[in-house]
């Protein structure tokens, strides 16, 4: 199947018809590899509409972000595609479970939503502030900084959405547990989470501006492969999971039996 070539996408605008398209034509396929996109989709649709209301104030910057950052995952989906392998664990990790019985959408779009921020995230910021700010400079960077976690918000509001895409679109069973007045603290923790594995991803970005040589980079981005692999592995679960997720389908049935 060949259904991307790796692009950088034309700022969030760009990077949401991607994405749809990219979605929608794995989604006939039937490849849950199409959960993912479809996840992201819906993340950047509060992009773009922040964009359009002035939500950020450096939008160059932002524009560029969404675009390399998305130009790396339509590399690894890619290369996913094509029977390549991954350049780093997270991703291998996300793509080997795409045919695994017993593997919740909601595992599907957690295993992405974890590459993609845990090690794709500081590639894009590293890139995209040496090309606009490279001495730098400390204001700039606050600004920078500020913007980068305006996106915190823009996740927090997608996440009923998420969910609801989840449980009507994919049949996933999960997703309930993350919404409603029973979900709202399970789906408060993992934004949380979430949060804090951004904050992390700036300090990696920094640290990759920053490094003293190809040495000190290659150690910035081994610990951002090491901590992207573990968070992979626990997302992924163990061998349980898969009877878990298929007793949560058949409760339904059960009850209305």
């Amino acid at each position: 199947m060949n259904l991307v070539c790796p692009r950088t996408p034309d700022g969030p605008e760009g990077v949401l018809a991607a994405l749809r398209e990219v979605s929608g034509a794995l989604r006939e396929e039937g490849d849950a590899r199409a959960i993912f996109p479809d996840v992201y989709a819906v993340i950047t649709e509060g992009v773009v509409a922040g964009m359009s209301t002035g939500l950020f104030a450096e939008p160059e910057f932002m524009s560029r972000l969404a675009g390399r950052f998305a130009a790396r995952y339509l590399e690894t989906l890619s290369w996913s595609l094509s029977g390549l392998p991954q350049d780093c664990a997270a991703w291998s990790i996300a793509y080997a479970q795409v045919g695994r019985p017993g593997v919740a959408a909601i595992q599907h779009a957690g295993l992405g939503i974890s590459a993609h921020i845990n090690f794709d995230l500081a590639l894009g910021v590293a890139e995209v502030i040496g090309e606009l700010a490279p001495e730098r400079d400390p204001a700039l960077m606050g600004v920078f900084k500020r913007d980068y976690d305006a996106v915190n918000p823009i996740l927090e509001t997608a996440m009923p959405r998420v969910m609801r895409l989840l449980a009507e679109r994919y049949g996933c069973p999960l997703s309930p547990l993350f919404t409603g007045p029973l979900g709202g603290l399970t789906g408060g923790q993992a934004l949380a989470v979430v949060a804090q594995w951004r904050e992390q991803v700036w300090r990696n970005a920094l640290g990759l501006l920053e490094a003293d040589g190809e040495a000190g980079r290659r150690a910035v981005v081994d610990r951002m492969e090491l901590d992207s692999r573990v968070i992979a592995l626990l997302v992924a679960g163990p061998p349980l999971v898969g009877p878990a997720v298929a007793l949560a389908r058949r409760v339904p049935r059960l009850l209305a039996a």
